[in-house]
């Protein structure tokens, strides 16, 4: 199964502002697609992932951040996770150690095979493309799956998505983040990913605003032209692990 996650952007800016939330210039993001086992929710995941995952990671001094996303409204067959558990890394060295940690975790790794089952990780670059981090635990995660139009590049998306989020957040007076990912590893059929997030009350407003049609016409008056066309899927991000930075 392919991965796909939720609503539509970019890139990031420099230095540890981190994916979902925040990341680096380029940044390592490995996806695990999971399913709950029965009676366990997303929450006591992200509840695992913020308590005992989080304090082994700081106990060993990996370089990580982390996060749950718990799909709300995904296509098929894209919804058929439960959630995806999201790291970021900056650099490679950082995801061979923490794997070969995780194998040695012992009582850590088998309480959390009692909670969910995963597939393996699919994996991208990620940057930062605008706006201020949210500092929120959790926030609604929109992720446009994106092909490229016709004589269109990934450097013109690149280049749309700063300007995109600023015509966003001056329209709807909103204050969101966008993020996209590309050079995918074990993922095919589709350019790259662009997302949207902030605090809820923010994320509201932009929502609407699509609702609505506000930023078709915004768009124009800027003269910005989507460069590729995008399918958006909605999950709410649980921050488990905040990278140091």
């Amino acid at each position: 199964m392919r991965l796909k996650l939720v609503l539509a952007l970019s890139l990031i800016l420099p230095m540890w502002a981190f994916a979902d939330d925040h990341m680096p210039p380029t940044n390592i993001a490995a996806v695990y697609e999971c399913n709950l086992m029965g009676g366990v929710t997303a929450d006591d995941v992200a509840a695992f992932g913020a308590g005992k995952f989080k304090n082994w990671v700081g106990k060993n001094d990996y370089n990580v951040g982390s996060y749950l996303w718990e799909a709300v409204a995904v296509s098929p067959p894209f919804n058929e996770p439960d959630m995806r558990w999201v790291n970021y890394f900056q650099s490679w060295s950082d995801y061979f150690e923490i794997s070969e940690g995780w194998e040695r975790s012992g009582k850590l790794a088998e309480e959390f095979a009692t909670m969910a089952t995963c597939d393996k990780a699919r994996f991208a670059i990620g940057m930062r493309t605008g706006g201020a981090a949210p500092q929120a635990k959790e926030k609604p995660l929109i992720a446009s799956v994106c092909q490229l139009n016709d004589g269109k590049t990934l450097q013109d998306a690149i280049a749309f998505m700063p300007k995109a989020t600023s015509v966003i957040n001056a329209t709807a007076d909103a204050s969101i983040t966008t993020f996209l990912w590309s050079n995918f590893v074990g993922v095919a059929g589709l350019d790259y990913i662009a997302f949207f997030t902030g605090e809820t009350a923010e994320m509201v407003k932009v929502m609407d605003g699509v609702k609505n049609g506000t930023f078709t016409s915004a768009f124009a008056e800027a003269e910005l032209m989507p460069p590729a066309t995008c399918e958006s899927d909605l999950h709410q991000s649980h921050e488990m692990v905040r990278a140091a930075g």
